[in-house]
């Protein structure tokens, strides 16, 4: 009764309760010589302990836990007694003993068939299958037990590429919907129009949006209590097409893409470019070349192209476009300064060239190229590029390049002119 209530505890985040429980199950269990759960409490007693900063108190007691498993030949308590001290070594920052602790472990639970022991918390659990499959330690099993768990740390693993998301939204190049790893198809037909509704929440932020604003999106020329209706209606349909009530919270009046189970492209680019910022603040990022090649190959990996780019009416796609457009290209001048200054104009340059093959209507990627190349003294490559997006202008969307495109490209042709003169 005593490891049940400490269990519990635990789960409910009660330090206190689930200590004084978990003590007295120890204790209980040693006077009635109950080896077995003996062990099962010293592990829960050693994740209380985590919780307290209590070193010594979980290395004791993960060390009579694992001498327990060992004398009684038992292949779970020993899983169970592996699990608490990886996770014990990875609240203590050793990264090398907890992947050890986890490779032993999951490869006895992938053996026997194990899954989530008695008395953890599932977000510590979580927590080691991201450090798992972020290192390529038994990748299968983290990812079964994060499936029948139904697993989420705290902090969305949204750059951890083999997580097993249940769903996942694709926008940048395309829309693109997987339960799983199959596309789901969301009809546009019928009543309710549901697929529009998920890309104009994701458009929103896909986080605490308003129902109003996003009944207002769709819409937008009927009367209020009609458009609110027609929202309720077309989250009902959506959540029947989903097959999962939990993907969509709709709480005060607010509708919100549940993070623990939806993988969003916008959200993976957004927290990429959210650390190369907090880098740039800590240290001179620019002048890494690692960093910079493995950001950059991140970054140009999620945009494949812009934001909903056959969706050229519904104004939140636009707004939404325009501002990824916007950070990307303060990414790509940030990125390419740091190429030029270590004296790697070309690939300043290439950094311009792989965006654009990824959105060829960005008109001032194109300028930026232009300059990148007139900086580095190419001064045909930037004239080229300029007949670049005057063929992609004129044959896409029927125009021209804008009034300031213009202007740089006659400086840069007079520039040009005078040089050859000389």
């Amino acid at each position: 009764m005593h490891y049940l209530r400490a269990w519990l505890a635990v789960l409910d985040g009660d330090i206190a309760d689930a200590q004084r429980e978990a003590k007295m199950a120890l204790a209980v269990a040693i006077e009635t010589g109950i080896p077995w759960f003996e062990c099962l409490a010293r592990v829960v007693l050693a994740q209380v302990q985590m919780g307290v900063a209590d070193r010594r108190g979980v290395d004791a007691q993960l060390r009579g836990a694992e001498a327990i498993a060992e004398r009684l030949r038992s292949p779970w308590l020993s899983y169970a007694a592996q699990l608490a001290a990886s996770e014990a070594a990875r609240s203590a920052g050793d990264r090398h003993g907890a992947l050890a602790g986890i490779r032993a472990a999951f490869q006895q639970g992938q053996e026997y068939g194990f899954r989530q022991p008695p008395g953890w918390q599932p977000r510590a659990l979580a927590e080691l299958c991201v450090l798992a499959l972020d290192e390529e330690v038994e990748p299968d099993f983290a990812r079964a037990l994060v499936r029948d768990g139904r697993l989420a740390p705290d902090t969305p693993p949204l750059r951890v590429s083999r997580w097993p998301w249940p769903f996942r939204i694709r926008t940048f190049g395309g829309f693109e919907c997987l339960r799983g790893d199959s596309p789901l198809e969301l009809s546009a037909k019928g009543p309710g129009r549901p697929m529009e509704l998920l890309k104009v929440l994701v458009a929103l932020g896909s986080h605490n949006v308003r129902a109003e604003a996003l009944a207002d999106a769709l819409w937008p020329h009927v009367e209020a209590d009609y458009a609110y209706k027609s929202f309720t209606a077309t989250l009902h349909r959506l959540r029947r097409m989903l097959e999962d009530d939990d993907v969509l919270v709709l709480r005060d009046g607010r509708l919100t893409l549940n993070k623990a189970l939806v993988w969003v492209d916008t959200w993976a680019l957004e927290q990429q470019l959210d650390d190369f910022d907090a880098k740039l603040r800590g240290m001179d990022a620019c002048a890494d070349e690692t960093l910079r090649r493995e950001s950059t190959e991140e970054v140009l990996a999620l945009y494949r192209g812009p934001f909903l780019p056959d969706e050229s009416e519904q104004p939140s796609y636009i707004a939404c476009r325009e501002q990824f457009r916007a950070r990307l290209l303060r990414y790509l001048a940030r990125i390419a300064r740091g190429w030029e200054e270590a004296d790697a104009p070309e690939a300043a340059a290439d950094c311009y060239l792989r965006f654009i093959e990824a959105d060829e209507l960005c008109e001032p990627a194109y300028r930026q190229l232009m300059l990148c190349f007139q900086r580095s003294g190419a001064p045909l490559e930037a004239l080229s590029a300029y007949e670049r997006l005057r063929t992609a202008l004129s044959t896409r969307l029927k125009s021209m390049p804008s009034a300031e495109t213009q202007s740089l490209y006659a400086s840069l042709k007079s520039a040009g002119a005078s040089a050859a003169s000389r």
